[in-house]
């Protein structure tokens, strides 16, 4: 079987997944994060280990790009506001 991620496909990956998640807020995928860390905790208290370690495993990255996201928001209202008081 061929592996389906490698070099040439990383690029188109990266952009498909720019393109689906342009339009959603920070704050909602911030959300997401803390629900799949929720999600996690309680997967881990019942005792199913294995899914609890892939759901916390994913949370980690989302809330990379949440952040990331937010912080362009904040950048952009700052800059908003500067661009106020100057003028």
């Amino acid at each position: 079987m061929e592996n389906l991620i490698n070099q040439e496909n990383l690029e188109e990956i990266r952009e498909f997944i720019e393109d689906k998640i342009a339009d959603v807020p920070g704050s909602y995928i911030l959300i997401g994060a803390i629900g799949s860390l929720l999600l996690s905790s309680y997967l881990d208290k019942t005792g199913k280990k294995q899914a609890a370690s892939a759901i916390g495993k994913l949370a980690i990255p989302i809330i990379g790009i949440g952040l990331a996201k937010y912080k362009d928001v904040i950048k952009s209202e700052i800059e908003n506001q500067l661009e106020k008081v100057q003028s």
